[in-house]
């Protein structure tokens, strides 16, 4: 963990109390309570991913300036997960998968607060979406034994969805195309690449069909979880982090230049 002092300059500098990333981040760590608590209620394994776990491990909490949360999970839990959400809906959050928000396309869930709105920067992906207030990454990860179909995936999904779906401009027509294309995409095609991808894997896992990370996790890297405090919260973590980030970070205790950080969100709205 950085020393004391180099984080108390961080924090002048990029989320000072008060500030709206900081309001940001305070409203997002009590999604992720909230998330935490349901998850060991009902048995559902989930762990700190990206730059949320850069974040547990070398600040023992959010990165200074990162705006979003992201948490992985296996299929068989996140399958639970929804069934769960379903059960024992909350009025302050709102799961947003596909069947929850017709024209949400992404092959992940994202808890979201639907009492604010935000604008992330130099993207139009949530153009129609249903709900877009601040959100929780929650990423599903399969077996995977090859990175170039994964790949494939990911372009077939970018070309055909997401830089599609904004072109058509008749409502009618988008909503056949989307309908079509996602049904073909997710309910068919990747469903099916799935079942064959688990051969051979050697209990190698990436995030599911259509997302473009493709770090590899391994199965016996990351269980038994365990625990590392995140600002006033104990959360899992994979047991073997520091193995995990540098494969695919490189050296993530040393802080990038200062001068290029951007954050993905512009615009913070609460209703």
């Amino acid at each position: 963990m950085i020393d004391a002092q180099t984080q108390d300059a961080l924090r002048k500098r990029f989320n000072p109390d008060g500030s709206q990333l900081r309001f940001h981040q305070l409203r997002m760590l009590d999604m992720l309570a909230y998330f935490d608590d349901l998850c060991r209620r009902h048995g559902i394994k989930y762990w700190l991913s990206s730059g949320t776990l850069i974040g547990a491990v070398r600040h023992g909490g959010f990165i200074p300036w990162d705006d979003d949360v992201d948490v992985e999970m296996l299929r068989d839990d996140y399958e639970r997960l929804i069934t769960v959400f379903k059960k024992e809906p909350d009025p302050k959050f709102i799961l947003q998968t596909h069947c929850t928000d017709f024209y949400y396309f992404q092959p992940f869930a994202k808890l979201r607060d639907p009492n604010s709105i935000i604008k992330e920067t130099g993207t139009e992906v949530d153009r129609f979406y249903k709900y877009r207030g601040i959100f929780i990454d929650v990423f599903v990860l399969d077996p995977s034994s090859s990175r170039r179909v994964a790949y494939i995936a990911h372009i077939l999904h970018n070309s055909l969805i997401l830089n599609r779906i904004s072109k058509i401009k008749r409502p009618a027509l988008r909503l056949v195309y989307y309908k079509t294309v996602y049904g073909a995409l997710h309910k068919l095609l990747f469903p099916t690449i799935r079942f064959f991808m688990k051969i051979g894997t050697k209990d190698r896992l990436r995030h599911t069909l259509g997302i473009g990370f493709f770090g590899e996790r391994f199965y016996h890297e990351l269980f038994p979880l365990k625990t590392v405090l995140f600002e006033n919260l104990t959360l899992p973590v994979p047991n073997h982090y520091d193995s995990l980030l540098r494969r695919i970070y490189g050296n993530y205790m040393a802080l990038p230049s200062l001068d290029t950080i951007d954050c993905h969100i512009t615009e913070l709205e609460l209703e």
